[in-house]
């Protein structure tokens, strides 16, 4: 028996043997030694615990060894079973199969998905712009096949903007009349976004994203903002960015105590969950407006979501929290992070 043999079969003494051995799994892949990390996931494994987490730390440790269809085939697996958290699986699916110089499957996956899923606000961007990036990489592709929606021509000062689609249209196309705006002079089309933004019937996210755009083109007027039943007044030049907002920095802050040093995996997904969440509610601000309760909540979630047990009092405990406000946030969060989806 070699010494990492011996060194691995120490821990299954300890009590508590499935925590421990997945805590060292971590703590060893943060270290960077990924062959040994690899081997204390695999044993995880054999115990059945946390089977999404094992199998995501797996799939990082097969990528950093250069192991990429390994990690392809474990990422298809959990993706085709509905494992662990499927946009963020998803993504890193994608990265593997770029790298791979698969961009056929990448066309092919992304496209499946816009069809078919619903696409959380923080992905659909970025989706988009692997999905042309693999029609350019792809040898022979007629255009005329990345021409099949309607209007989809960028449009300039020398052409009619059909602002009208920004009301009437699919999602699809108020996504994009608002990704086409990006590239414009947008105050000739001031009143449309008002209209849009004080509209009770559009989707949050999309209103995010307008937001954002008027902020980035230094807009100082006053917009009346109609989201998820609240109302606020803001100005978008003034509006903090995510990573200015100080509750959010709060929410993070104590993830990070409580999650990250022991599982990074899961402090990752956590801070995604919680950026998905702000662009749906944004600018409204969160309400209750404690980050220990919205902290709580995530991490429970996220223990639920990757199957990893805890103790209720010690969780009480931790946060400072009681049953009936965690049960509260619970269900706001779900409701919350429904609406940070599109449906595309």
């Amino acid at each position: 028996m070699t010494n990492k043999q011996k060194q691995i079969k120490k821990v299954v003494e300890f009590p508590n043997l499935k925590q421990r051995l997945l805590e060292k799994a971590m703590n060893t892949m943060k270290e960077k030694k990924f062959s040994e990390a690899l081997a204390l996931f695999e044993q995880a494994r054999e115990n059945e615990y946390a089977y999404a987490e094992v199998e995501l730390g797996m799939i990082v440790c097969y990528m950093e060894l250069g192991q990429l269809a390994e990690a392809k085939n474990r990422c298809k697996k959990m993706l085709r079973e509905d494992i662990g958290d499927y946009f963020h699986i998803l993504q890193i699916y994608i990265t593997i199969l770029i790298q791979l110089k698969e961009y056929g499957e990448v066309k092919n996956t992304i496209e499946a998905i816009l069809e078919e899923d619903k696409i959380p606000a923080q992905y659909a961007q970025n989706f988009y712009q692997l999905l042309e990036f693999a029609r350019k990489m792809l040898p022979g592709q007629d255009e005329a096949q990345d021409k099949e929606k309607e209007d989809p021509v960028i449009y300039d000062d020398s052409h009619t903007f059909p602002i009208e689609k920004l009301h009437s249209g699919t999602l699809q196309k108020q996504y994009e009349i608002i990704q086409q705006l990006k590239q414009m002079h947008i105050r000739p089309y001031l009143p449309d976004i008002e209209q849009y933004l004080q509209d009770v019937e559009k989707h949050p996210v999309l209103k995010t994203f307008l937001l954002h755009m008027l902020k980035e083109q230094g807009v100082e007027k006053e917009f009346h903002v109609h989201k998820l039943g609240q109302a606020a007044i803001v100005v978008p030049k003034d509006l903090p960015t995510g990573e200015e907002d100080p509750f959010l920095n709060k929410v993070i802050g104590l993830l990070d105590d409580s999650v990250n040093s022991e599982n990074p995996v899961l402090f990752e997904s956590l801070k995604e969950m919680l950026v998905r969440l702000h662009t749906a509610q944004f600018p409204i601000p969160f309400q209750p407006s404690s980050p220990k309760l919205w902290a709580a909540g995530l991490h429970r979630l996220g223990n639920d979501l990757y199957g990893i047990p805890h103790d209720e009092e010690e969780f009480f405990d931790q946060y400072g929290v009681k049953a009936v406000e965690l049960e509260g946030i619970l269900d706001q969060i779900k409701k919350l992070e429904d609406f940070s989806f599109l449906h595309l």
